[in-house]
């Protein structure tokens, strides 16, 4: 069966049209954030994120502070030499620049966070942030501290995400 060329157009031309609406639509949902609950994310992993950064800082001032052995070492211990092992074992300055790349760029996420943090630390409410986020208290725990309705908590608690979200993400997140 052979199709002519009117026919041929019609469908390539569909197709396109396909191709198109679905690469649209991908973007679309891609690009699609919900920067409320990313903010949320990083106010729960805040903690982390700092005994990570102070954590990684013990580790490039003092290596050998977590890594070497006592006194009383088995022999069946291996130590490491500081030294790159040319091939085999453990390449201690690969390591260590790896560390550090990574510390650098938590160092600056934890900054960011504690930069959009001070822009509402005179709230009268600011306490329920590192209640909720950083103690993972409930919000009728909340409530009951601060001597309100959870709803009155939520709806501070929300205040200031959104406030912490435009510091963290800028214009993006008004949308």
């Amino acid at each position: 069966m052979k199709l002519d060329n009117e026919v041929l157009k019609i469908i390539e031309t569909a197709v396109n049209k396909a191709a198109q609406d679905s690469a649209k639509a991908a973007h679309e949902t891609s690009t699609e954030r919900n920067y409320f609950r990313e903010t949320e994310i990083l106010l729960y992993n805040y903690p982390a994120l700092k005994l990570k950064v102070a954590q990684d800082e013990e580790f490039l001032y003092d290596p050998e502070a977590k890594t070497a052995p006592t006194n009383n070492r088995s022999k069946d211990i291996v130590i490491f030499s500081t030294r790159s092992t040319g091939g085999h074992g453990l390449d201690i300055d690969q390591y260590t620049k790896g560390v550090k790349s990574s510390m650098m760029r938590t160092r600056q996420e934890v900054m960011r966070i504690e930069r959009a943090l001070e822009m509402i630390n005179d709230d009268k409410y600011y306490d329920i942030i590192p209640c909720k986020y950083f103690d993972e208290m409930s919000l009728e725990e909340i409530a009951e501290r601060f001597q309100c309705d959870d709803r009155t908590i939520r709806r501070h608690k929300n205040r200031l995400v959104n406030k912490v979200k435009i510091m963290l993400f800028g214009s993006d997140a008004l949308g």
